[in-house]
């Protein structure tokens, strides 16, 4: 290594942003373990050193936007310590709305700024252009050339925004008091292992760990290296299917058959699995080599027998985050906020406005709104199916103006309207279902400023919804005590989730002529193969074709259905055996991941861009 490796070593490149996948983050990582073997008793200087590590690695992944970290985490610091200290509850609420101003603002702006500025421009017939105002500071202050014009989302900023903001909420409600040690509260924010990408930490979990002395047994760090090596493996087997079927059929989707992008849309469902899950099982195993414990962030999600079940089971750290900071904020199955009610109408309201509004569509929304509020304030069926055929003509409506955004937002609207006027207890499912809507909504929307998002949250939502209305009904009839019927119930909520996939991971393509077609498209066009041109006749030769990919990808379902005792077997016989078998096992997987990896092409983790 010459001096400008060295210098190189220590600086940000935009070519290649730290991760799990970098063979130089793993050198650090090592050089980490054996200072930190050193001064690990020494709990002080440990966590010290574990920050200023999180830190270098923050930076290494996102440039200059390590100050964001630093300023929430700096400003999240002090906001916990005044509301606590207050005894006033109109103080207390201000400093928790500067918190919630302070991280929303950030994440709204980074992640927003081209949507609220290209709806602006559409509503006020303008032509504002986002600005980054962060690089034009930078560049100012260092002399540096970064882009200004360009508003890049930096990493892991939704992570650990929520993760923040959580911790000022939990001291307002007096579930935590505020540290005083800006030092482990800033090590609760960074420490790098899910720093990026989860999962999300909450401060009562975390903060009690740091002051504890380092207690990890041998069965542990070989649990951990376990972890280690199958998240690379799960990375690499998400790679080779994404390289080589999903990406192909997601980004030409008029070139391939239905089958194929069926086989698509279940490669990305493996594959999106694969490589998030990978990555939390990277985070929990780098954590617990630290003496750390992550909560868990995935079981088994695939086995879900209902919507509900398999938000308990994907991603459970957004989801209870959702779930705790949100949706029982808005009330839950209790009650509807005003404000839940109030965003529906302002949803749809902006879905109107994109699509270009119509004079005809004012008056059906006013009309809708009014018997909206007859039928909310006495729960009258006149008024409650009367409000529905309107929906249903306004529905007609935008579809022949092909005013798709409202059509669809109507569509929602309509079918959480007609599940509750079914309901036996119509105020609670319709709140219920107003808040699950309004939650999944969001949480679609935390997954990145397009349509698609909003759509696929919407999706789950409504399914939320549905789901809520039919418990009473399988209860009644005990559906749930069916095997077959639990067998049906998965399979149909995989593919419900499969379905959701599509909008996803759909992205805009050009067709050619500069002509571009909307990520939306794309997802109408797979879904269209697959219901009207299936070609079943070419499945066997596809099959014969594509017998590598498909095999790989047979492969990954094989290890995810494994039986848990099969898994937990292995983990015990890896466990068992000798050290130095050990070390040289992960030595020849650590080779074949890197070869892997690069003949890949370096495929960053999914949930990076989010």
């Amino acid at each position: 290594m010459n001096l400008q490796d060295f210098f190189n070593f220590f600086t940000y490149n935009t070519a290649t942003p730290w991760d799990f996948l970098q063979e130089s983050f793993w050198i650090a990582f090592g050089l980490l373990f054996l200072l930190f073997s050193i001064t690990y008793q020494k709990i002080a200087l440990r966590n010290f050193i574990l920050l200023i590590f999180s830190l270098f690695f923050y930076y290494k992944s996102s440039g200059f936007y390590f100050w964001l970290l630093v300023f929430s985490t700096i400003t999240d610091f002090y906001f916990a310590i005044w509301i606590e200290k207050t005894q006033k509850r109109f103080l207390k609420k201000t400093f928790l709305f500067l918190s919630v101003i302070c991280n929303l603002g950030i994440l709204a702006y980074y992640k927003y700024a081209y949507l609220l500025t290209n709806f602006l421009n559409r509503l006020l017939g303008t032509h504002w252009l986002a600005k980054d105002y962060l690089a034009e500071l930078t560049n100012t202050l260092t002399g540096s050339n970064f882009d200004v014009s360009q508003i890049f989302l930096p990493v892991g900023i939704s992570f650990y925004v929520f993760q923040t903001l959580s911790y000022t909420i939990d001291v307002y409600r007096g579930k935590i008091s505020a540290t005083r040690n800006l030092q482990d509260f800033a090590l609760f924010v960074s420490f790098f292992p899910q720093l990026v990408a989860g999962p999300i930490v909450r401060a009562t979990e975390f903060l009690p760990q740091i002051q504890n002395p380092y207690e990890v047994e041998k069965k542990e760090v070989s649990q951990a290296l376990w972890l280690i090596l199958a998240g690379m493996t799960k990375k690499i087997l998400a790679d080779y299917i994404s390289v080589n079927w999903v990406s192909r059929t997601f980004e030409n989707p008029y070139t391939y058959s239905g089958f194929e992008h069926l086989i698509g849309v279940y490669g990305f469902a493996i594959q999106i699995y694969f490589d998030f899950s990978g990555y939390t099982d990277i985070a929990i195993g780098l954590a617990l080599l630290l003496g750390f414990r992550l909560p868990l962030n995935f079981l088994k999600p695939y086995h879900s027998i209902n919507i509900t079940e398999f938000w308990r089971r994907w991603h459970i750290s957004l989801s209870s985050w959702l779930r705790d900071y949100l949706y029982i904020s808005l009330g839950g199955n209790r009650r509807a906020s005003f404000f839940t009610y109030l965003m529906l109408w302002v949803g749809i309201a902006i879905a109107l406005l994109l699509d270009g509004l119509e004079p005809a569509s004012l008056f059906f929304g006013g009309l809708s709104a009014i018997f909206w509020l007859f039928w909310i304030r006495k729960f009258k069926d006149f008024w409650g199916y009367a409000g529905l055929h309107i929906l249903v003509i306004w529905a007609g409506f935008l579809y022949t103006q092909q005013a798709f955004i409202s059509f669809f937002s109507i569509i929602f609207v309509f079918l959480m309207w007609l599940s509750a006027i079914w309901s036996s207890n119509r105020r609670l499912t319709l709140s219920t279902d107003a808040n699950l809507m309004l939650t999944m909504l969001l949480g679609g929307l935390w997954h990145g400023a397009d349509l698609r998002f909003i759509v696929w949250g919407a999706m789950h939502g409504l399914a939320l919804g549905v789901h809520k209305s039919w418990i009473p009904i399988s209860e009644k009839f005990s559906l749930k005590k069916s095997k077959l019927w639990n067998f049906i119930s998965l399979i149909l909520t995989f593919h419900f989730v499969c379905l959701t996939w599509v909008f996803f991971r759909a992205n805009p393509i050009e067709v050619g002529n500069g002509k571009v077609i909307s990520a939306f498209e794309v997802a109408q066009i797979i879904l269209f193969k697959i219901t009207k041109q299936f070609a079943w006749e070419s499945i066997w030769e596809i099959v014969v074709a594509y017998q590598n990919v498909l095999g790989m990808m047979f492969l990954a379902y094989f290890l995810y259905f494994l039986p848990p005792k099969w898994k937990l077997f292995l983990q015990e016989k890896f466990t068992q055996t000798p050290d130095w078998a050990k070390a040289t096992l992960i030595s020849l997987w650590i080779i074949f991941f890197y070869y892997q990896v690069r003949s890949l092409q370096n495929q960053p983790f999914i949930y990076f861009q989010f």
